[in-house]
C-alpha cells in the first residue's frame, strides 16, 4: 500500500484549455489544413449553383429558347472540374490531418507521457495497473487525436459551409432561407441536450475500459498461476462481468452519441419537405420573386448539402465529450506531482558506506502507523540482515533508504549526508540491488549482464557472469551470451533468471548491496555456491540483506530483527539464539518446518 493522492479534477472548460496549448505547436499545419478546407467549401457550395444554371438551360428548351452549346459545354466542364478538385482537396485534408495527428500530436502526448513515467513516484505505480496505464497511454491518447479531426471537419469545415449555404439561400429566395434557418438550430439544440449527457456516459465507460485492460494484463502474466489452481473457471466469470459492464457502458454511451445523427437526419427531411412546398408553391404562382425550376433545384441541393456538416457538427459534440474525457485522464498523469528535485543536486557521500537511521517516521497511511521513531546506524563494511514476520517493515525500510518513498519526519543519512537534499539518480546510484522478483527486458543475456554498468566491456560482463557460477550453463547453450531473452522470459528458469540478475548487481560493483532473498529461486547446492561467492563480494561493502531463510544471513554482522516497524531484537546470530526471544522463536520455527 502506499500513499495515493487523488487526482486533478479537470472540467471541460479547463480540458479544452489544455487542448488549445497542445495545439500550439501545431498552428501553422491547422492554420494551412483549414485554408484546404475552406477551399473544398467553396467548391462544394459552387456546385449546386452550376447545376442551377444547367437545369435553368435545359428548361428553357421546351420554352423555344435556343441553347447556347458553348456556354452549356462551358458550364458542365466546370462542374466536372469543380467536383474533381472539391474530391482532390478533401483526400489532401485526409492526408493532412492524419499527418498531423499521428506525427507531431499523438506522438508528442506518447512521448511525454512516457518522459513523465519516469519522473512519477514509486506510489504511482502501487497503486496504478500496468493495464490502467496502457488505456491511458494507448486508447486515450488514441481518442484525443480525434479532436483535430473534430475542430477541423466538424465545426471550421462544418460551419463554414453552413454559413455559405445559408447565404447562398437567402440571395435565392429569403423564405425557403428561413424555413431552413428554423431546422438549423433545431437539430443543434438537440444535438447539444444529447451530447451533454452522453459526457458521463463516457467517464462511465473510460473507467470501465482501464479496468478490463487491467484485468487482462494480470490475467495474461498470471496465466501459469490460473493454469496450476485450476482457476479457469472463476477467471472466466471475472473477465464475462468486467466484460458485460464495458460491454454496458459502451453500448450506452454509443447509443447517447448515435442519437444525435437520426434527429439531425429527421429535421433535415422535415425541412426539405418544407423547402419542395414553398419552392413550389413559388415556382407555379408567378407573383413577385417566383423561383425558377433551376432555382429550385439549386435550393433543393443546398438544403441537402446542409445535412452533411449538421451531421459532422452533431457527430463532432458527441466525439467531444468522448475526447474531454480521455484527455481529463492523460492531463491527470501530466499533472501528478512529481518526485521533488534535489535541493543540493551536487551532493555526494563520501563513499565508505555508513548509514544512520534517526528519529524516523513513515507510514502508508495516516490511519496505520508503521515505522515508529526508527534509530539505528551501520558501520561501513558491515552486513546488515532484517529479518521478522510478513508486513513487520523490512521491505519499507529498504525503500526509504533508497527513497522509493520519502520518511514523514526524522533523518536518514548517508556518510553523514542527508538522503533528502540529495538527488535520487545520486543516492540510488550508490546502491546495487538484487530482488527476489527478478526483472529481465527482451533482449541477449549479455545485454541483461551489461545493463548494470553503461560502456562494459565484454571481459567484465564474462568476469561478472563467472562470480555469479552461471558462465557454465551460459556457455553450454547453442547461442552463448547472444541468446536471446523472449518477452516473457519463459525461455529460462526462475533460478537463472536470479542469477543473471545477481551478475548484474556483481558488474555494477557499487559502494553498498541490497539483497532480497536473492538466492530463493535457486536450488540447495547453487545456493551454497552463491552464497560463499556473495559474502566474498560483500567483504569490505555495506550490505542489507532482506532474510526470510535465516540459515542465509547467520554470518550478518548485525541481525536486525524487525516487526510493526520496531527494532525488538538486534545482535549477530549467536547472541540473538542466546536470548531466547523473538529470533530464537522464527529460526526454531523454521527447522522445525523442515523436520
Amino acid at each position: 500500500m502506499s500513499k495515493k493522492k487523488k487526482e486533478k479534477e479537470f472540467s471541460t472548460a479547463q480540458t479544452i484549455k489544455r487542448i488549445v496549448i497542445d495545439l500550439k505547436p501545431i498552428a501553422l499545419r491547422l492554420i494551412i489544413t483549414g485554408i484546404v478546407c475552406m477551399a473544398t467549401v467553396a467548391l462544394s457550395v459552387w456546385c449546386p449553383m452550376i447545376l442551377g444554371d444547367l437545369t435553368d438551360m435545359i428548361y428553357e428548351l421546351g420554352g423555344g429558347v435556343a441553347l447556347d452549346i458553348a456556354l452549356f459545354a462551358r458550364l458542365c466542364l466546370t462542374l466536372a472540374i469543380a467536383y474533381v478538385a472539391s474530391g482532390a482537396l478533401s483526400s489532401l485534408t485526409v492526408v493532412l490531418m492524419t499527418t498531423t495527428t499521428t506525427r507531431y500530436y499523438t506522438r508528442g502526448l506518447r512521448v511525454r507521457l512516457s518522459d513523465k513515467l519516469k519522473r512519477l513516484p514509486v506510489s504511482f505505480f502501487d497503486n496504478t495497473s500496468d493495464g490502467e496505464f496502457l488505456s491511458r497511454i494507448n486508447g486515450d491518447v488514441s481518442n484525443m487525436s480525434t479532436t483535430i479531426y473534430v475542430i477541423i471537419e466538424s465545426f471550421i469545415n462544418g460551419l463554414l459551409k453552413i454559413v455559405a449555404i445559408l447565404i447562398l439561400l437567402f440571395t435565392i429566395n429569403v423564405y425557403t432561407a428561413i424555413a431552413i434557418m428554423i431546422f438549423v438550430p433545431l437539430s443543434i439544440i438537440l444535438s447539444a441536450l444529447i451530447a451533454a449527457k452522453s459526457e458521463e456516459a463516457w467517464k462511465d465507460y473510460r473507467k470501465a475500459n482501464g479496468k478490463l485492460y487491467g484485468f487482462v494484463e494480470e490475467d495474461y502474466s498470471g496465466f501459469e498461476t490460473v493454469k496450476a489452481f485450476n482457476l479457469e473457471e472463476r477467471q472466466k466469470k471475472l473477465d464475462f462481468e468486467i466484460s458485460e459492464t464495458y460491454r454496458k457502458k459502451l453500448r450506452k454511451a454509443k447509443y447517447l452519441s448515435g442519437l444525435v445523427q437520426p434527429i439531425i437526419a429527421f429535421t433535415d427531411n422535415l425541412a426539405y419537405i418544407v423547402i419542395c412546398l414553398i419552392g413550389g408553391y413559388f415556382a407555379v404562382s408567378g407573383t413577385d420573386g417566383g423561383l425558377t425550376v433551376g432555382q429550385i433545384v439549386e435550393t433543393i441541393l443546398l438544403a441537402k448539402l446542409i445535412a452533411g456538416p449538421l451531421e459532422s457538427i452533431a457527430y463532432g459534440m458527441g466525439s467531444l465529450q468522448h475526447t474531454f474525457v480521455c484527455a481529463s485522464r492523460v492531463y491527470k498523469i501530466l499533472d501528478m506531482e512529481e518526485d521533488k528535485p534535489a535541493d543540493e543536486p551536487n551532493l555526494i557521500p563520501s563513499g565508505s558506506g555508513e548509514v544512520e537511521f534517526s528519529h524516523v517516521y513513515f507510514s502508508y497511511s495516516q490511519k496505520k502507523p508503521l515505522i515508529q521513531d526508527f534509530n539505528f546506524k551501520v558501520c561501513s563494511g558491515q552486513k546488515v540482515a532484517l529479518v521478522g514476520p510478513t508486513g513487520g517493515g523490512k521491505t519499507t525500510i529498504v525503500n526509504l533508504l533508497m527513497r522509493f518513498y520519502d520518511i514523514d519526519s526524522g533523518k536518514i543519512t548517508i556518510d553523514g549526508v542527508d538522503t533528502s537534499k540529495m538527488d535520487k539518480s545520486v543516492l540510488r546510484n550508490e546502491f546495487g540491488m538484487v530482488l527476489q522478483d527478478t526483472w529481465l527486458f527482451s533482449g541477449t543475456i549479455y545485454d541483461n549482464i551489461a545493463y548494470g554498468k553503461s560502456g562494459a566491456t565484454r571481459e567484465e560482463v564474462m568476469a561478472a557472469a563467472k562470480q555469479a557460477r552461471i558462465d557454465e550453463f551460459i556457455e553450454n547453450l547453442p547461442d552463448g551470451y547472444e541468446t536471446v531473452i523472449n518477452e516473457e522470459s519463459t525461455n529460462v528458469s526462475s533460478g537463472q533468471k536470479q542469477l543473471i540478475t545477481i551478475a548484474r548487481s556483481y558488474l555494477a560493483n557499487k559502494k553498498m548491496l541490497i539483497l532480497d532473498e536473492a538466492t530463493s529461486n535457486v536450488d540447495t547446492r547453487t545456493e551454497l555456491i552463491i552464497q560463499k561467492t556473495m559474502d566474498e563480494l560483500l567483504i569490505g561493502r555495506t550490505s542489507f540483506v532482506i532474510a526470510h531463510r535465516l540459515s542465509t544471513i547467520v554470518n550478518a554482522d548485525i541481525i536486525l530483527v524487525i516487526d510493526n516497524g520496531e527494532i525488538v531484537e538486534q545482535g549477530t546470530h549467536a547472541e540473538l539464539l542466546k536470548k531466547n526471544g523473538f529470533y530464537t522463536k522464527i529460526y526454531n520455527s523454521q527447522y522445525e518446518a523442515l523436520s
